[in-house]
């Protein structure tokens, strides 16, 4: 009996510690901030209730030809942060960290004019041939928000990332300079993911 009793405990432990290591510790998800912006996230577990978090933010590649105009503007970001969870609820948690934001941008024209966003509601114009306008960016974002996890694999979650950038373009002999805090729409998404 006394044989079957350890044995039995020891089954006991070693399928409880299979079960935790069956825990899922990443995360993977489709972030909207609108119905026509959406970005990919990525988290994974540091910590309990500390997460390592990425948002491939945005994409963007177009190319317009006007008689003899070529016009092509590329525009890639994303995020690197921290997240931590605090449960409201055994089904509601809310989140909060900060990101680093960092985001490039390309305009070319071959001949004819390329507008550049100034980062505060505006636009700056750029007129001449063969102008390349290049416009590096990069900021801090604060994340805050809730999430609600239907099981343990699925969870949504709606977060409000306000933050400070600073920019600049250069290209063609110009160069203008800008700083942004931002609280707008394009700064609150929701998220769909799936834990594995």
């Amino acid at each position: 009996m006394k044989l079957f009793s350890i044995v039995l405990a020891t089954g006991l432990l070693i399928t409880s510690a299979l079960r935790a290591q069956d825990s899922p510790t990443r995360e993977v998800g489709l972030r909207l901030t609108s119905f026509d912006s959406f970005g990919m996230v990525y988290k994974k577990k540091l910590d309990e209730n500390t997460y390592r978090r990425y948002r491939l933010a945005f994409g963007n590649l177009g190319a317009n030809f006007v008689q003899s105009n070529t016009m092509v503007a590329f525009s890639a970001g994303g995020a690197m942060g921290k997240e931590k969870r605090r449960n409201l609820t055994d089904k509601l948690q809310f989140i909060y960290g900060t990101e680093l934001i960092a985001s490039v941008s390309l305009n070319s024209s071959t001949s004819g004019s390329v507008t550049v966003d100034n980062g505060s509601g505006g636009v700056v114009t750029y007129t001449g041939s063969s102008l390349l306008l290049v416009t590096p960016s990069v900021g801090i974002g604060f994340v805050l928000g809730a999430q609600y996890n239907f099981n343990p694999r699925w969870y949504i979650s709606a977060e409000l990332i306000p933050s400070v950038t600073a920019s600049g373009t250069f290209g063609n002999g110009t160069s203008f300079y800008s700083i942004q805090a931002g609280f707008n729409s394009n700064s609150a998404g929701i998220t769909g993911a799936y834990r594995f």
